[in-house]
């Protein structure tokens, strides 16, 4: 369960785009577990909305699970989440096997797990998380994807990568294999930290220094409301679309504040 001292308030939103016929990312939250998911999904005849679906569904049941029973005992939240994503990604396989429609489905998964002064991001695919901090953006998260290690590996430049062809084609994704490999990292949360959890079809069209400058836009000094969150949303998804809208855009805005009566209910 979330602890009493952390606080937090959430908004999200995702658009079909200009180009899409249809939405293949999902997002969802539960405020009482700190916990904030987003995923992409990818495959013929809607399987991609099967496989996001499936992925928020079942991470979410797994946590429950772990996390409500033990509210009074430890629990090991980077094996609960591993193990959550894992079960998520065996259960995205399986279908897949049992429905031809949904052969070949896929999807990415970011995540992120409150706690206290802590937060535990779990990983897979090129959906992003960052990190806003004294008027600083930070990627949290390292993209899964063929051009990320062609950068990594001395290939390609930062900027190459921006124009990069195969800037889409991704390393991991759930539902590939029946055992995928997850990064699972924790970091430290403080008072009037902002979190995005994010698609590719927003980072694909709207820089970070361009995200950086919505946020900036849309903070007054004094913290974040739901309306600062609901106008950055707004703002961010209005940005991808006016670049085109080639994708399906989600965001989801996380702020740690101490006034826990701001807290959305659960959404997905």
């Amino acid at each position: 369960m979330i602890s009493e001292n952390t606080k937090l308030i959430i908004h999200g939103l995702s658009d079909v785009g200009l180009v899409r016929g249809h939405n293949e990312d999902k997002i969802a939250w539960d405020e009482n577990l700190g916990l904030i998911l987003l995923a992409d999904g990818m495959g013929g005849h809607n399987a991609g909305e099967v496989a996001s679906e499936l992925a928020v569904n079942c991470i979410i049941d797994s946590l429950r699970g772990v996390l409500i029973p033990d509210i009074e005992k430890a629990v090991d939240r980077h094996a609960a989440v591993d193990e959550a994503i894992q079960y998520a990604n065996s259960e995205i396989v399986q279908v897949a096997l049992e429905r031809q429609e949904c052969a070949g489905m896929g999807t990415t998964i970011v995540l992120s797990l409150f706690h206290g002064d802590s937060v535990i991001f779990g990983h897979v695919g090129d959906s992003r998380i960052y990190r806003y901090r004294d008027e600083i953006l930070s990627q949290v998260t390292t993209d899964h994807s063929l051009v990320q290690e062609m950068v990594d590996n001395g290939y390609l430049s930062e900027e190459e990568a921006l124009t990069s062809a195969s800037r889409n084609l991704i390393t991991r994704a759930l539902g590939i294999a029946d055992t995928v490999d997850v990064d699972v990292i924790e970091g430290d949360c403080r008072i009037d930290d902002l979190y995005l959890l994010c698609s590719d079809g927003l980072t694909d069209l709207v820089t970070d220094e361009e995200i950086t400058g919505i946020f900036k836009q849309h903070s007054d000094g004094n913290g974040y409301s739901a309306s600062n969150l609901e106008s950055i949303a707004v703002s961010l998804v209005s940005s991808a679309n006016e670049r085109g809208g080639k994708d399906n855009i989600s965001t989801v805005l996380v702020a740690r504040l101490e006034a826990f009566s701001d807290i959305q209910g659960f959404e997905e």
